[in-house]
């Protein structure tokens, strides 16, 4: 018995001494989510990168998708989608590829404020950058809270050729 408490007094002064930390198991499971948000991000950053090519605009589309974890939809100057990142799955339950070809309006219902929305209108008609928080719907109907950051994007030469937002749920 003398021998296991000298045992477990060595062990003791061991893992005292030791910097290394140990991580428990579940924290792999936070390290695989952040590694599949990494490879969705790069695949979301090189779709941005063959559309912006073309844009006279500055803002930082990389520090909002990955650092901030923003969701980016892009719109053509008519107002259809024509991309948006991975992570909208996860703020609406629309999968990219159901949002592709639709009005941004396709998150909004009875409860969405009209003067908001109008505003936001206002903004786009005029082509001016707007920031709102408005109540959007999920694909399965229940509401969040969405932040948006939009921008007008030109060529260019300065025509407007998209629109481009940045997303959160509140």
């Amino acid at each position: 018995m003398k021998e296991l408490e000298v045992y477990d007094t060595m062990m003791a002064e061991y893992y005292e001494s030791i910097t290394t930390q140990f991580l428990p198991l579940s924290s792999w499971e936070f390290y695989g989510e952040h590694n599949a948000f990494l490879h969705s991000s790069k695949q979301d950053l090189d779709s941005l990168q063959k559309i912006t090519k073309k844009w006279n605009f500055n803002n930082d589309y990389h520090h909002e998708l990955v650092n901030k974890k923003s969701v980016i939809v892009i719109t053509s100057a008519d107002l259809k989608i024509v991309f948006a990142s991975h992570n909208i799955e996860k703020m609406t339950g629309y999968a990219p590829e159901e949002v592709i070809g639709s009005s941004p309006k396709i998150f909004q219902g009875k409860d969405t404020d009209p003067k908001t929305s109008e505003a936001i209108r206002n903004a786009i008609n005029k082509k001016q950058p707007f920031e709102a928080s408005i109540l959007n719907y999920k694909k399965d109907n229940s509401t969040y809270i969405c932040e948006i950051k939009g921008f007008p994007v030109c060529d260019k030469r300065g025509k407007l050729i998209n629109y481009i937002a940045f997303e959160k749920a509140a």
